[in-house]
């Protein structure tokens, strides 16, 4: 019994092939995170996001999640139509409530724009000059021009419709409209309209597109059409479009279109349609909207299934969904006419052609529908090992062996040597199976096998069997097994396939790597120490290039080893991993499942289904993706994404999130960041963000960027500058605030002792004062007056004047005595007790010459040094002294002040001055500028109009 299942797939226009496929197609809808699964329009913006506008609020998409966008965050409306990035990287965004403007992650709306709050713009354009053109649904068209002013065009001025749909400038500067109602030229300030009746296809317009040839394409609900010098070229569903209603365009880098329908979408390539539904992988086949990426990927934006990223028709996938008769592909072959044979656990065998897909179990024959491996051999016969045995077919029928014939079971491979006739079959447990003329003879490991549990078999060129067990490999040579295990250099000792390259250089899939055979019995390891992304590889194949590919739990991995054995450039760029994300059906392969077929394409069997994949067409994409900072984390807060972040010492737990845009395979970009600053080199990682705690205080820049799965850096690294602040203790003002309190305790201290010294000083001043009153000029005093009672008595004259001297000389050392007690008592200290003792010295000097003065002085509360205060004192005396015995005055002024710190004194007397010769020869003037000498003080005489001392001194 056999079972033909054919699913039916339109390919091109007017023909149909039974050939049942997924393509890569990956979604994302509202369980992905986007707002709504309406898309109206999508635009890539040049930091390379995704915005998708929808039915209920706007989306900024980076790969891996989606950022929403709504009226309470400041949208003029939730129901978006149109976006638009202008010249100065702002997006504009049109809703059923007029126009909002992003501009550095804020939302604003434009002023001057109240005239569009109260309809819905469907399209956003910027003209050559710098003007903003906004087309709307029932109000024409608006105009901003550079003053800001708005201007509006409807039927009146001749447009074609006031419902309009999209707007283009072409390479003369003509702006074009499509609208509901025709399409519609504005040149030179004059409208022309184009209808049905000039050639467009229907008057419906939904999109428009300009082309290099200096026309443009038009999506109108009756087919495509292409405007050029006057004319019109139509294409409909007779010329193979999927659907005559169009509702958006996206030229590709070759010069095609994908074009988004109400029944799928289609790609024109100049010649022929190629059509997409949902029989290949599309959410939905009512297409709103289209977008060819920077990475050459394109989206269509659905009504009702959000968005889809198609990545190209390199990776056909085939499941349960389309024919096979179970997911669990454990093995394809090939025969010589082309069909393929493909092995499942669980479904039986399935033979795939153009036609579709014939199906084999135990209805049919077939020993056990748990199958492992098939082989044609050289007389056409399909051997396929089970886990039952072996069931041979010769294209009638199956012709099994029976347990007394066949006792081992779980055949796992099978190899017909090159001198034919013989076969030699793997057998998980039992050992390997000769089978020659009828009869079988089993190896074991009492053989010299390496061990019993055999995944693989092959010949290699010199007619030499390879056995990949689960104890390392073994050789099969003129009679002998000769074995090699970890201690030849194999990553691990369960083998599970081997390969013979185009070079004739043998390979290994292991579970911990692979390993490359060398002549002298050694093997190269290559491991996840290495690169390899995966560590468990259950199949090696070779591509017509000599590209290796291996099947891992991660997915299917494009090793090159020429470029890995050269280290040009990363290690990781010898290896790309290939998942889900860029098309294959299952990322969990199994063993000895790959194949390279005789057109050179590869087919890989997962847990998932098989796919089937054609190198050559998905070239790497040289597009290096754009790295962002997305956000910065201190101690758990959001701090955004600003160029300078300060940072407490107290918050130093800091986590920096950022992204690398690559929308082919966002999962596998990879990041190098560093921190400036901190001493370390650059890291590599797989993760999203970077964490950092207890960094010292400082200034850092942290760096990122990104590499793409096809190994391709980011041209410029995204940075952050921040600061960790210093604990309080550390900070300059805290050092300052210790060393002012430290210095003003010092001072204290300083001051302490000081204030304490001197008024100890002042005490033994007043003291040592009393004393030399109290006993030196007492002393003095009563000398003094004993020469004068002396005096009265009788005696000899000599002796009188004798006591007459003594006395006299004891009176003027007492009257000098007195000036310096005077001076050292720290009770005099002020000037106003400098004035007094002047004002007394005065009264009892001048009076008696009849000669009147005027003392005046200031600032009586003034403290003065001992120094200061006796020379003051001592150089007054002097100038009165002057006065009195030469000057012949009548008059004296006398002014003493305290002026900024300056101790002045003026002494200027009315008299006749003094002589140039007493001025030489006179010891009072010499003595007055000693004193003033001695406490730094100036001192200058006047001649003039009597004789005039003035003293300047710091205190």
């Amino acid at each position: 019994m056999k079972r033909f299942i054919c699913i039916l797939t339109v390919v091109a226009a007017g023909t149909c092939a039974a050939e049942s496929q997924v393509l890569p197609f990956r979604s994302y809808s509202i369980e992905n995170g986007l707002s709504e699964a309406v898309v109206n329009d999508m635009l890539q913006d040049s930091d390379g996001y995704i915005w998708i506008a929808t039915g209920y609020g706007l989306n900024r998409f980076d790969g891996i999640k989606f950022e929403n966008y709504y009226q309470e965050d400041g949208l003029a409306g939730n129901k978006i139509q149109s976006l638009h990035e202008d010249t100065r990287g702002r997006i504009w965004v049109g809703t059923e409530s007029g126009i909002s403007i992003i501009e550095d992650d804020s939302i604003s709306t434009v002023p001057g724009m109240e005239p569009l709050e109260s309809t819905t713009v469907l399209e956003v354009f910027e003209d050559e000059n710098g003007d903003y053109w906004f087309a709307t649904d029932g109000d024409g068209i608006w105009h901003q021009e550079e003053s800001g002013n708005l201007i509006q065009y409807t039927t009146v001025h001749g447009l074609a419709g006031n419902r309009v749909r999209d707007i283009i400038e072409d390479k003369e500067g003509t702006l074009w409209f499509g609208t509901r109602d025709g399409l519609t030229s504005l040149s030179g300030g004059n409208f022309r309209s184009y209808r049905t009746r000039h050639g467009l296809p229907d008057d419906k317009i939904r999109d428009l597109e300009t082309d290099p040839t200096g026309g443009f394409w038009i999506a109108t609900r009756g087919g495509l059409s292409h405007f050029r010098q006057g004319e019109f070229t139509n294409y409909t569903e007779a010329d193979g479009l999927v659907n005559n209603r169009i509702r958006s365009i996206s030229p590709d880098a070759k010069g095609g279109l994908w074009l988004g329908t109400e029944e799928g979408a289609s790609y024109y390539n100049g010649d022929s349609f190629r059509n997409y539904t949902i029989d290949h992988g599309l959410s939905n086949n009512i297409i709103y909207s289209t977008l060819y990426d920077r990475e050459e990927n394109i989206w269509f934006g659905t009504f009702g299934g959000g968005i889809n990223l198609f990545l190209g028709e390199q990776y056909r996938n085939f499941t349960i969904e389309e024919g096979l008769p179970n997911n669990v592909i454990t093995s394809i072959t090939q025969e010589p006419g082309g069909a393929y044979w493909i092995t499942t656990y669980g479904g039986g065998i399935v033979r795939y052609t153009d036609s579709g897909f014939e199906i084999f179990n135990q209805r049919d024959g077939l020993v056990d529908n748990k199958a492992y491996t098939s082989m044609v051999d050289s007389n056409g016969r399909l051997f396929v090992g089970t886990r039952w045995g072996i069931s041979i077919y010769d294209g009638e029928k199956f012709h099994n062996f029976d347990e007394t014939e066949l006792p081992y079971r779980k055949i796992r491979s099978i190899v017909e040597r090159s001198r034919g006739g013989e076969y030699w079959m793997a057998t998980y447990g039992e050992g390997v199976l000769r089978f020659r003329e009828g009869e079988f003879t089993l190896y074991k490991e009492e053989d010299g096998l390496a061990n019993n549990t055999v995944l693989s078999v092959i010949e290699d060129r010199n007619g030499q069997l390879w056995f990949a067990t689960y104890g390392g490999v073994s050789r099969y040579s003129n009679g002998e097994f000769t074995n090699y295990s970890i201690r030849d250099g194999l990553p691990n000792n369960g083998v599970l396939d081997i390969l013979e390259d185009r070079a004739g250089r043998l390979w290994f899939a292991t579970f911990e790597g692979i390993a490359r055979y060398n002549q002298d019995g050694s093997f190269e390891a290559i491991t996840p120490r290495d690169g390899l992304p995966d560590e468990v590889c259950y199949f090696i194949i070779e591509d017509d290039k000599g590209i290796k590919w291996i099947g891992t739990n991660k997915g299917v991995v494009k090793f090159d080893y020429e470029q890995y054995q050269s280290g040009s450039g990363e290690i990781s760029g010898a290896f790309t991993l290939i998942t889900q994300d860029q098309g294959i059906v299952a990322n969990e392969m199994n063993a000895g499942a790959g194949y390279t077929d005789s057109s050179g394409d590869l087919w890989f069997g997962s847990v998932g289904g098989l796919t089937r994949y054609t190198p050559g067409t998905d070239e790497p994409k040289r597009v290096p993706p754009r790295v962002h900072i997305e956000d910065v984390q201190v101690s758990g807060e959001s701090v955004g994404k600003k160029h300078t972040v300060q940072i407490e010492s107290d918050d130093q737990n800091v986590v920096i999130n950022f992204i690398g845009i690559s929308f082919t395979a966002p999962d596998q970009v990879r990041y190098e960041y560093r921190l400036r600053g901190s001493g370390e080199g650059w890291q590599q990682t797989n993760q999203r963000f970077a964490h950092y705690s207890a960094l010292l205080p400082g200034e850092y820049t942290f760096q990122v960027r990104a590499q793409s799965s096809d190994g391709i850096w980011s041209t410029q690294a995204a940075s952050l500058d921040f600061t960790v602040q210093a604990p309080f203790w550390m900070r300059w003002w805290f050092i300052l605030l210790v060393a002012a309190a430290i210095g003003g305790v010092i001072y204290f201290i300083y001051h302490y002792y000081k204030v304490r010294k001197m008024v100890e000083m002042e005490r033994m001043r007043v003291r040592i004062a009393s004393d030399l009153h109290d006993d030196v000029g007492s002393s003095l005093t009563e000398i003094a007056l004993q020469t004068d009672f002396l005096q009265t008595t009788d005696l000899q004259d000599e002796i009188k004047k004798s006591l007459s001297q003594i006395g006299e000389q004891s009176r003027k050392i007492v009257s000098s005595l007195d000036d310096i007690v005077w001076s050292i008592d720290a009770r005099n200290d002020t000037l106003g007790d400098l004035t007094d003792r002047m004002q007394d010295y005065v009264n009892s000097v001048l009076p008696g010459k009849e000669i009147s003065y005027r003392f005046e002085a200031l600032d009586m509360d003034k403290k003065l040094t001992v120094p200061m205060k006796e020379n003051i004192y001592l150089i007054f005396k002097e100038a009165i002294n002057n006065i009195a015995k030469h000057a012949e005055a009548t008059k004296v002024e006398i002014e003493l002040r305290n002026k900024n710190g300056s101790i002045d004194m003026y002494v200027h007397d009315n008299g006749s001055g003094i002589n140039a010769e007493a001025r030489k020869s006179g010891h009072g003037l010499r003595n007055m500028k000693m004193r003033a000498r001695r406490i730094d003080a100036n001192l200058e005489f006047e001649n003039e109009n009597g004789f005039t001392v003035y003293l300047s001194g710091k205190q």
